[in-house]
């Protein structure tokens, strides 16, 4: 970062907003939009020069083992520009808020739904799913204001190849931004589906997601239908805490 500094346009740099539109002067002087790579430059320089005596003395006081030191000085060098500013710095560190609003606008293709399938479930919101079970799983999220999307693509590597799999949830738990897979077994009943499951959790282990951990996973039978209870418990424990 210090290197980078280095590189960046030097200048006092004032921004405004007039009639919506965002509007940089630079030493006093208004800049056009063909000058907007000297105006990005000098608000990334002032950017990285309010953190790195931040992450600096961060790392003062991690080396001398104060562990119980807790601040969001870092993320507030970005979080409390002026939106003009946010708009055009490239923030090293992100707050939860930020990593939420990347999360939930990331675009990606969804998933197909069978044609020939009569039976279409909705969840509250007007997202289509793919059984009751998945109804009041999105249900529930929602009702929690938990940041979630369905049927998200993930690729993920089995031996030399990658394969592109589709988890039921991806979840963002809205506290620390750390994000999980939330898959909903509903056949548990059923041999075949049984031996899908085992290998879809065999190759999730072999990417890192761990039961418990980043993976969470729930599951039903015929005659053992989706626990609500334990649903909500799950939900609390690794999506809200």
């Amino acid at each position: 970062m210090e290197n980078e500094l280095k590189g960046l346009p030097c200048g006092s740099l004032r921004c405004t907003s007039n009639k919506g539109t965002d509007q940089f002067y630079v030493n006093g002087k208004y800049m056009s939009k063909k000058q907007m790579n000297v105006v990005r430059g000098i608000a990334q320089r002032d950017y990285y020069e309010k953190l790195l005596p931040v992450i600096k003395k961060r790392l003062r006081i991690l080396h001398e083992m104060e562990l119980s030191y807790v601040s969001d000085e870092i993320e507030n060098c970005f979080a409390k520009s002026c939106e003009a500013r946010r708009k055009i710095i490239t923030p090293v560190f992100e707050t939860v808020e930020e990593k939420i609003h990347r999360f939930m606008e990331e675009e990606y293709e969804p998933g197909r739904f069978d044609n020939d399938n009569t039976t279409e479930f909705f969840t509250l919101k007007g997202e289509r799913v793919r059984s009751k079970s998945e109804v009041l799983i999105s249900d529930c999220l929602n009702r929690y204001e938990i940041p979630y999307r369905y049927e998200k693509p993930l690729g993920l590597s089995d031996w030399n190849k990658i394969v592109v799999c589709r988890p039921d949830f991806t979840v963002m738990n809205k506290r620390s931004g750390k994000v999980f897979l939330y898959e909903h077994f509903g056949r548990m009943d059923d041999k075949d589906y049984v031996d899908t499951t085992m290998r879809k959790l065999d190759l999730y282990e072999k990417n890192g997601y761990l039961l418990g951990d980043n993976l969470i996973v729930t599951h039903e039978t015929s005659k053992a239908p989706l626990n609500i209870k334990v649903l909500d418990s799950y939900i609390k424990t690794y999506f809200i805490r």
